[in-house]
């Protein structure tokens, strides 16, 4: 059973420690300090309980400014890869900036080489059915 770990008005972060899972839900036009914090907040569930699925519920995020994304190449993607997670599963924001940003850290991500696999989904359900494969 998921129990909520942060939120805000932009994020609600959620954590299953049974099933060592994770999922952000996302909302709206997220920037600077307030998004570094709550991406930190992200990784460091995903470290405390060593969650190996996560979902990230992106449909409702607006685009990620060029600042926070030099960041996210920087700081996040590394420290993603290098967690215990194995599956991020994404349901895909409708704002195309978003998605364009999103496939610019999946290409840093691809050049360090781990073991993280990400997928898109259409359905919360199917994403969770795929992240369980390997959440115990």
């Amino acid at each position: 059973m998921f129990k909520l770990y942060f939120r805000n008005s932009f994020v609600r972060i959620y954590y299953d420690k049974e099933q060592r899972l994770g999922k952000a839900i996302w909302n709206g036009h997220l920037t600077g300090a307030e998004f570094r914090e709550a991406t930190l907040l992200c990784l460091d569930l995903m470290d405390r309980y060593e969650l190996k699925g996560w979902l990230g519920d992106n449909r409702k995020m607006d685009s990620i400014v060029p600042a926070d994304l030099q960041w996210s190449l920087r700081v996040f993607v590394p420290q993603l890869v290098e967690g215990p997670l194995l599956r991020l599963a994404n349901l895909p924001s409708e704002h195309e900036g978003h998605q364009k940003a999103l496939d610019v850290m999946m290409e840093k991500k691809n050049k360090l080489d781990q073991q993280l696999l990400i997928r898109e989904f259409e359905a919360e359900e199917e994403a969770m059915a795929w992240l369980r494969e390997v959440a115990y």
